[in-house]
Formats: C-alpha cells, sequence, structure tokens
C-alpha cells in the first residue's frame, strides 16, 4: 500500500475536545521563525519576544481557566504592555486570576448587537461596504466601505454612537495537506493546506470553504491525489471540509516554509492582539496580530455576505486560502481572504506589514463538523 504524507497543517494525534481551549501544560519551546517574527512586530529582542510568547500562553490559560469556571467575560485583549484586558462584571476575580478587569464598557455581546444594527442600516446600500465587525479593544464596531462610497451612506453609518467608518481597499478571496503546503485543485486554481483531524473515524482536513467550491479533487505539489473536498458552507461562512484518501498520513504540524515545522498541540480563539503567524503556498510565513473577531465580509463578485470572520495585521495574497494561522503551537484559523494589490514578499515574518487579512477560525469549523483536530 502506498503512504504518502499530507500537508503542512496536518495534524496527528491526541484529542482537542469540545471547547478547544488552551491547556494548562509546560510551555513549549517556541519555533525560531516564530520568535523572531514576534521580536520584529514588537521591536524587541528575540529573548524578549520569547518570554512576551510565553507571558501571552499562560495568560490565554489563565483566561480559559476563568471563563470555564463561570466568571462572567465579555471579551478580551493584550495592551501593548503584555496585560490582558478581560472585560467583566467581576472584577475582583479576573484580578485575583492576575488579569487585568475593565468595566464599563459596552463589551463584545453588545458590540455584537450593535453590528447586526449596522447591518440593518446598510439596507440597499450594503454593496459599498467591505466589512463591518466589532473592535472589542477600541470599544467600538468598525465599518470599512468601498472608496467610492457615497457621503450619505458615511453620514449615516457615522451617525451610530460606537460606530466609526474607514475607507479600505478591494477585498478577494485568496484561492490558490502539511499545513502550508500548495494544494491543487481539479478542476480549479489552488489554495494551501489547512489543518487535519478526524471525523467519525475517517482523515479529514479543514480548509476555506471557497478552496472547495464543487467539491473538487485535491492534489499535492506533485500531482498526487491526497483527498476530495465534502463540503462547503461558502459564501455564509468560510469554512469547508475535505475527506483525505485513507492511506496517506496526517501530520499534527505546520510548515513554516522556511524549512522548520511547528507543533500543533491544540486550537482556540485566541485574545486579540495576540501573536499570530500563517503558513501559505504563495507568501510563506507572515505573521502580525490578532485585531478584530466576529467580522462580516462582502468580498469583491460576491452578493452573499461572509460573516463570523476574524481579522489580524498578517499579509496574504492569492493562494494563500486555507493555509494555517497558528500562535504559538495552538491552532487559530484558515486564509479567507484580504485587499488586492498586496505583495507580501515571501517567508518575511513581521516585516510583511501595512496590510490586513481575514481567517476563518478553526474551532467555529471543527465544532461544525464535528471535528477532532489532530494534535502532537
Amino acid at each position: 500500500m502506498k503512504t504518502r504524507i499530507v500537508g503542512a497543517c496536518l495534524a496527528v494525534g491526541a484529542t482537542v475536545g469540545a471547547v478547544f481551549a488552551p491547556t494548562a501544560q509546560a510551555v513549549p519551546q517556541f519555533d525560531q521563525a516564530l520568535v523572531q517574527a514576534a521580536a520584529v512586530e514588537l521591536g524587541v529582542s528575540p529573548a524578549k519576544a520569547a518570554q512576551r510568547l510565553d507571558l501571552e500562553q499562560r495568560l490565554s490559560r489563565k483566561l480559559a481557566d476563568l471563563q470555564a469556571s463561570g466568571v462572567p467575560t465579555d471579551g478580551a485583549f493584550f495592551d501593548n504592555n503584555g496585560a490582558l484586558v478581560v472585560n467583566t462584571s467581576d472584577s475582583a476575580k479576573v484580578k485575583a486570576a492576575g488579569l487585568t478587569p475593565r468595566s464599563g464598557v459596552k463589551g463584545e455581546r453588545a458590540l455584537t448587537t450593535l453590528s447586526a444594527q449596522v447591518e440593518r442600516a446598510l439596507g440597499a446600500d450594503i454593496n459599498q461596504v467591505q466589512s463591518w465587525g466589532p473592535d472589542v479593544a477600541a470599544d467600538r464596531v468598525v465599518v470599512t466601505v468601498e472608496p467610492n462610497a457615497s457621503e450619505a451612506l458615511v453620514r449615516k453609518l457615522s451617525a451610530l454612537d460606537g460606530v466609526v467608518v474607514e475607507t479600505g481597499a478591494e477585498l478577494v478571496k485568496h484561492a490558490d495537506v502539511v499545513p502550508g503546503r500548495i494544494m491543487d485543485l481539479q478542476p480549479g486554481t489552488n489554495c494551501s493546506l489547512g489543518f487535519n483531524g478526524t471525523r467519525n473515524g475517517a482523515k479529514v482536513m479543514l480548509t476555506a470553504g471557497h478552496c472547495v467550491e464543487g467539491n473538487p479533487d485535491i492534489l499535492d505539489a506533485n500531482g498526487t491525489h491526497i483527498g476530495k473536498g465534502a463540503g462547503t458552507r461558502f459564501p455564509s461562512v468560510d469554512m469547508g471540509i475535505v475527506n483525505i484518501d485513507a492511506e496517506d498520513t496526517q501530520r499534527a504540524y505546520v510548515d513554516t516554509r522556511m524549512g522548520t515545522t511547528v507543533r500543533i498541540t491544540g486550537a482556540s480563539k485566541a485574545p486579540i492582539n495576540t501573536t499570530i503567524c500563517k503558513a501559505g503556498n504563495t507568501t510563506g510565513w507572515t505573521c502580525g496580530r490578532i485585531t478584530h473577531y466576529n467580522q462580516s465580509v462582502r468580498y469583491s463578485g460576491e452578493s452573499t455576505t461572509t460573516t463570523g470572520l476574524a481579522r489580524a495585521t498578517v499579509c496574504t495574497e492569492g493562494g494563500d486560502s486555507g493555509g494555517a494561522y497558528i500562535s504559538g503551537n495552538t491552532a487559530q484559523g484558515m486564509t479567507s481572504g484580504g485587499p488586492i494589490g498586496v505583495d507580501c514578499g515571501w517567508n518575511q515574518g513581521a516585516n510583511a506589514t501595512g496590510s490586513y487579512s481575514f481567517y476563518q477560525p478553526v474551532v467555529d469549523a471543527a465544532n461544525y463538523y464535528g471535528v477532532t483536530l489532530l494534535t502532537s
């Protein structure tokens, strides 16, 4: 029987579990590509960057423990000093856990409600808007409009309390198995490999939904068949699933495209401003910070809004779609899209600045499809 290794973000190993929160364990040794990228992003030495990554992971676990114990939280983010700020009505318990409480703000739930109000206000003008959603750190909703959006629409949106309007470049889906490596679509173009797992005992991979529209056959870089698209929810959300051929070997690491790999030990929705990197076929390893969750996006050429996306200051281009986003050793999501006309270079880490991208949180995709992610 032939045995093949499947993709840069494919995982093998233990069950992640229903919540996908980071578990209390020894802090892992971080891959040097991740440390170097964090050092550039933060403007500090690699040693200081490794300490910051360690801190982010430890504080994220404390937040997960607080939430599991029933302490009310309403959004969280890292501030510029590395403190994890938590919106809460129980400041004492949050402070006792070593986190920084924040009260007297709208919070994530109210911002999500305000985002729905924005969508209703758009009406027939929705085609003039690129994206909208909560900005938890700034406690506001940000609406990004097309360059040619009408002044009347901008005034109407700006009049909503807690809403800020900005203008952005045109957005496109970034379509082009170790997660991060190329996957050719037959028929179709190409994307990047996402996260491995199992469903009902069968090997599967989670990817961007727009990559597997029409359930294409999936080939690796050598043209070898490794799987077939098995479902997509695009364009309502950008999640999809691939059935991986039984003879293929799934791996629990991400290929950084720099000669190294990063182990996958779990999955989560990390707090806002957490350091994050992605591996993709077109731009390789690029890094930044998580900036928003629950974003609604209008991609060029699509008549339907794509919801539930996260946004990060990570540079991507066409062909990176489906590729793996990871924070430390914790899986975060798969590339969805971003602005056109961007030149990220190759393997630029945090040096690929000045852009942003949207990704589909892997936790949501795994929960919807009933997938157990593979970890090491």
